[in-house]
């Protein structure tokens, strides 16, 4: 077992041999999903706006080499609007189109079709349909996107990473094929915050970084944020505790506040933990984006 230090936050725990048993997994999926790429005409590459960077398999994007793609910034309306347009531009740099994407918002819907179209081949234009195929890391949205550009509910959808349990082809509006595949997450991140990060958005299981340290490091953020805290203590607080300004502290505050008490009157921090982290995944606190252009000077 790895213990790591994140501030304000005390010591968290990843599940080690959990991780490699994934990572074995995940290296076979890589290779099946290279025979893939020969079938499908354009890719689309799935990343959460509010972690592009973070959200995206380098081991994935190396695989694509030159394959025609599309890169979506999906759950855009759970970001920082001006850090994604700032985002927008960055991407937009290296080479391949790129879109910020808002399930909710047809017209996001229309602007993804008419880049799809102007994408594809033409040696295609009177041979056969248009085949795409939609990859990412776990929980970035990739079935919701294909139940919006399929207009039905072709796919399951959830907030738990794991969904989509193997590769299927989806008929697609207008003729088109769609090649949904599991999540793809790569087996190593860079450092502490980024565990986090994966683990706050849903992409990284409780089993492999606990719940409660996760719910204090996205705290943190939020109280990083003058705004993003007002929103925070307002929602969970009614404001009354402003004086309060350690993660840990309020993780208990929130837990006292919603009724999160085990049995002899402590405050259960795992339940209020699990609580953050699904308002967070679902928009309830406001858009907060956990990464900018900024941070990478070499990027």
């Amino acid at each position: 077992m790895f213990f790591g230090r994140c501030l304000n936050s005390g010591y968290f725990k990843v599940n080690n041999s959990l991780q490699r048993v994934e990572r074995q997994v995940m290296v076979r999926e890589e290779i099946r999903l290279k025979e893939y790429f020969r079938f499908v005409d354009v890719v689309l590459e799935v990343l959460d706006a509010r972690l592009p960077l973070k959200s995206r398999n380098y081991r994935l994007h190396k695989m694509l080499g030159e394959k025609n793609r599309l890169v979506i910034l999906n759950k855009a309306d759970l970001a920082d609007k001006e850090t994604t347009g700032r985002w927008l531009k960055v991407l937009a740099g290296k080479g391949w189109p790129v879109l910020a994407f808002d399930a909710k918002r047809a017209f996001t819907l229309k602007k993804l079709e008419k880049m799809l179209l102007a994408s594809r081949p033409q040696k295609l234009r009177y041979r056969r349909s248009l085949r795409l195929m939609a990859v990412g890391i776990p929980n970035v949205g990739k079935s919701t996107l294909i139940n919006r550009l399929a207009r039905r509910f072709a796919v399951k959808t959830g907030e738990r990473a794991g969904i989509t349990r193997g590769p299927q082809w989806i008929k697609m509006r207008g003729g088109w094929e769609m090649l949904d595949t599991p999540g793809l997450l790569a087996p190593r991140w860079r450092d502490n915050a980024g565990a986090f990060a994966l683990a706050a958005i849903g992409s990284l299981d409780s089993k492999v970084v606990e719940a409660v340290s996760t719910a204090k490091w996205l705290l943190a953020q939020f109280l990083l944020r003058e705004k993003s805290a007002r929103t925070l203590k307002r929602y969970y607080l009614q404001g009354e505790t402003e004086k309060e300004q350690d993660a840990a502290a309020i993780l208990l505050a929130i837990g006292l506040s919603r009724g999160c008490i085990k049995q002899g009157g402590q405050i259960d921090e795992e339940k209020a933990a699990q609580m953050v982290l699904r308002d967070f995944r679902r928009g309830v606190l406001g858009p907060l984006s956990l990464e900018k252009p900024e941070d990478y000077a070499d990027f």
